[in-house]
């Protein structure tokens, strides 16, 4: 099977719950984020951005948000689910220039399937270099609260780890107009000094999303805004498809 085909299977099986693995569209279609966000977050990912997803409660849709970003890597990289300690070290042995995805189910103490938590998750932060990146969720409700686990007892990474996480992006979910609905709260960006910047945050009170940052090389963006409009538009859903039209448009865009 080539790396496409493996990745899909590794993004499948992030989904526990069963039924279709949602996409972006299906993410945008549902409002919980608009076009500009998943461009802004594809064009993250295509410049290497790694990805944290995160909310307190279960079923908030962290990791349907986390599956949705993974199907926008760049392509032939490959995902590699970190289901023992042992990838970790192997990973940190591989050249950072060879690309590579390494993906947590999440940070947690629990015992399932691609838990990562003590000593393995500063480890696992430690990836991030070069080409190699991370993808996982943990339950936070805020970047303080995101800082603290991980910097904290009994895992220990050091902020200059934690601020290496290209995209941190936070779920609610909750009733929104008589109905339960999940929105994308809060968008964060590494801002390059071990830190992160708020760039979107959901409006609780018009179910809108706000800019709080300029978008930086708007001209540059404008190439995956239209595409996350055109994809929309286009109403396919299903992973696959929407990988192919993801992988199409890569190989028209220059890439560095």
């Amino acid at each position: 099977m080539d790396v496409e085909g493996r990745n899909l299977l590794q993004i499948e099986a992030l989904n526990q719950r069963g039924g279709r693995t949602l996409t972006i569209v299906d993410l945008i279609r549902a409002h919980t984020l608009d076009t500009l966000m998943a461009a802004y977050a594809m064009r993250a990912i295509e410049q290497g951005a790694s990805i944290l997803t995160a909310a307190k409660p279960s079923g908030a849709g962290k990791t349907a948000l986390l599956a949705a970003l993974l199907h926008l890597l760049p392509p032939g990289e490959p995902i590699i689910t970190v289901d023992k300690t042992e990838l970790i070290t192997e990973g940190l042995r591989r050249p950072p220039e060879q690309p590579a995805c390494y993906l947590a189910h999440e940070i947690g103490p629990g015992r399932w399937y691609a838990y990562i938590w003590g000593r393995d998750v500063p480890a696992f932060l430690s990836l991030i270099q070069g080409k190699r990146r991370i993808a996982t969720c943990l339950h936070a409700d805020t970047i303080e609260e995101l800082r603290s686990i991980l910097t904290g007892p009994p895992l220990h990474a050091t902020r200059k780890q934690v601020g290496r996480v290209g995209l941190v992006l936070f779920m609610f979910a909750g009733p929104i107009g008589g109905k339960f609905r999940h929105r994308l709260s809060h968008f964060y960006e590494a801002d390059g000094k071990g830190g992160h910047r708020l760039i979107f945050r959901w409006d609780a009170q018009s179910d809108s999303f706000v800019q709080m940052e300029p978008v930086a090389d708007p001209q540059g963006l404008e190439p995956y805004r239209r595409f996350m409009e055109r994809l929309v538009e286009e109403g396919e859903c299903e992973a696959g498809i929407v990988r192919q039209k993801v992988l199409k448009f890569y190989r028209r865009i220059p890439r560095e």
